[in-house]
């Protein structure tokens, strides 16, 4: 009985080394590295404040400020020098119904570790499915800690977009980065039938894919 109990914590402890591809301070990965988990909520709060601005798209649960994104889950963004020692990238679809000017893109995106502490936002042209060419890009700096809530990065412009026509909202690293962050899912749209486009970017291509739950981000224009 002792031997089978020992081989069971034996075989459970081992799973649990291979579940995770990478750990700090409460902050895990999935094995393949893409998924970036919370095991506790951090203690910071900041109410989500909306926009005025109409709204092209955005999956914020606005009516519960207290929780307008899931905190702890979140799709991976790393540069290639991060401790995940591989980059990855997200990106979210969306389909505008009129013609406008992008004003403003916010997302949720929080830091994990390491000395680079921005990521890359874009606004993408689509490829068949997949990010295109780069309409516009910033660098958002002096990132939320991620499992916080409800804090968005936000950015501003004025650039066209057409009805129609799908885009991309990609968030991204540079080329030296060493950045472990993650972009919150929304708890927005609870069926599968709501997932929206995205895509994730390593080894140097785009795999693009339904998104269930999707990213949290909110795109406005006028």
């Amino acid at each position: 009985m002792c031997k089978k109990t020992l081989l069971t914590l034996a075989v459970l402890a081992l799973a649990s080394v291979t579940a995770f591809a990478a750990s700090k301070d409460g902050v895990i990965t999935s094995k393949d590295g893409r998924k970036t988990i919370a095991t506790e909520r951090a203690k910071s709060f900041t109410p989500f404040v909306p926009g005025k601005d109409p709204v092209i798209y955005g999956n914020f649960a606005i009516k519960y400020p207290d929780g307008v994104y899931w905190c702890c889950e979140g799709g991976t963004i790393s540069g290639p020098n991060s401790v995940l020692a591989a980059e990855y990238w997200e990106a979210a679809g969306f389909t505008p119904s009129a013609s406008v000017n992008v004003t403003k893109i916010k997302v949720a995106v929080g830091y994990v570790t390491g000395t680079t502490t921005d990521v890359i936002l874009s606004l993408n042209e689509d490829a068949s499915g997949i990010p295109g060419n780069v309409i516009k890009k910033w660098k958002v700096k002096n990132l939320n800690t991620f499992g916080s809530c409800c804090t968005v990065e936000s950015k501003s412009g004025s650039i066209a977009v057409t009805a129609g026509v799908p885009y991309w909202v990609v968030v991204s690293t540079e080329a030296t980065s060493d950045i472990w962050a993650a972009w919150n899912i929304d708890d927005t749209l609870q069926l599968p039938t709501d997932a929206i486009p995205s895509a994730y970017y390593t080894g140097g291509v785009w795999t693009g894919y339904q998104g269930y739950p999707g990213f949290a981000f909110e795109v406005d224009g006028k």
